[in-house]
């Protein structure tokens, strides 16, 4: 996996071909089942203040133990959104759920006033209504990266991101920012782990608080790599975190995905360890920890498109039937050409991998399909209008 900073989260053929190897009826079925639509409301205009989230129907309903209401109602009302999502779904309309991610060339890349005034436009039309912002690395010495290329400390380039998160609000009160930190639990084979430093959570806590009370974001987005099942450093960093940021700012986590998922719809891959994965324990604790969750759909080493989309289709189902608390859950999906023994291009698609959630919705039942909030877009490169197109066509008008 690269090592490079700033690079995918969690990361150390077209969506046409899946057609002829999915029983059209089903995917078209998944396409009109109400999936986000369950959500109601509108985002506040004063973003500033507070976390300003949409109201959810998961926060109505969760925790699961509150799902069971009304089933007979609960058919009807779904048999009523089934056929409006046919003749009547209104994309403009919708929740601003969705999400994309930033790279470092955003922040330090002097970006024009009327392009980024153009692409918080675009971001709006397509509902998206967060963006996680790479800010920074911690290095080796435990010092934040900053810059261009990383090169310098964060403290000499703060005044960049400021300016760039007052810059980017201006277009919009819409909009919330998560800062993207990325942290190695290993930096290499001679200093070994290291989260399990309490001053080394300090440090990451102090940056956080820094990060929404002085530079203006929403929330942290937590980018740590590599991440093992039962990792209890893990937890108390972010209730390290939650401490040091107050209960109104939002942490994100980045989900790291199963490789070796125990599902026989799902294709071994012999040149991973066995047991590559998450034990549900663990992903209920980051998901009873965090406030909102991020499913990190790419680098999955799958090479066949089918495999790809169940893998997907696993995910969804998986952490929906784990979910006890309001917390939020997004599925992060590809837009990148890197190729890499874990990345295929061509498998690992936007449209491929909005086939896989499509899927894992159709395998949930009415009740809990609303508890998926959004998509969230990782792409290398500013979205064409053949992207935006897939994603509105198969995520925001299925």
């Amino acid at each position: 996996m690269p090592m490079t900073r700033g690079s995918a989260p969690g990361t150390s053929s077209s969506g046409r071909g899946l057609r002829t190897l999915v029983n059209p009826v089903v995917l078209l079925i998944a396409k009109l089942l109400p999936t986000s639509g369950g959500e109601t409301g509108a985002r506040s205009g004063s973003g500033h203040l507070g976390r300003q989230r949409a109201i959810r129907l998961s926060a109505l309903l969760a925790p699961r133990n509150r799902l069971r209401v009304g089933a007979a109602a609960g058919i009807v009302v779904a048999s009523g959104l089934l056929i409006g999502a046919l003749f009547n779904r209104n994309v403009e309309q919708l929740p601003l759920n969705n999400a994309i991610w930033l790279d470092r060339t955003w922040v330090y890349g002097d970006l024009d006033d009327a392009a980024l005034g153009e692409f918080v436009n675009r971001l709006l039309e397509h509902r998206i209504g967060k963006a996680y912002i790479y800010v920074s690395s911690l290095g080796i010495d435990e010092r934040w990266s900053g810059g261009a290329q990383g090169a310098t400390g964060f403290m000499a380039s703060r005044g960049t991101v400021a300016r760039f998160v007052e810059t980017f609000k201006d277009k919009s009160d819409q909009l919330e920012l998560f800062a993207w930190i990325e942290i190695w639990t290993h930096l290499d084979n001679a200093d070994g782990y290291r989260l399990d430093d309490t001053n080394l959570h300090q440090n990451i806590a102090d940056f956080s608080r820094l990060l929404v009370d002085q530079l203006g974001f929403d929330g942290v987005l937590l980018d740590v790599k590599p991440m093992f099942s039962g990792n209890d450093d893990f937890i108390r960093l972010i209730h390290s975190i939650r401490a040091a940021i107050g209960a109104e700012k939002t942490i994100a986590v980045a989900v790291t995905a199963d490789l070796t998922p125990p599902d026989s719809r799902l294709q071994d891959i012999p040149s991973i360890a066995p047991s590559t994965m998450w034990s549900p324990n663990f992903k209920q604790r980051v998901l009873v920890s965090a406030d909102e969750v991020v499913l990190l759909m790419y680098q999955s080493y799958r090479q066949e498109l089918l495999d790809y989309v169940n893998w997907v289709a696993y995910h969804i189902e998986t952490y929906v039937n784990l979910l006890e608390t309001n917390t939020e859950i997004l599925v992060s999906i590809p837009n990148y050409g890197d190729a890499s023994n874990a990345h295929n291009p061509a498998i690992e698609t936007m449209a491929n991998a909005l086939d896989g959630v499509s899927e894992g919705l159709r395998r949930l039942d009415e009740e809990t399909r609303p508890l998926i909030t959004g998509i969230a877009i990782y792409s290398d490169a500013q979205l064409n209008q053949a992207d935006w197109n897939v994603f509105r066509e198969q995520w925001l008008q299925r």
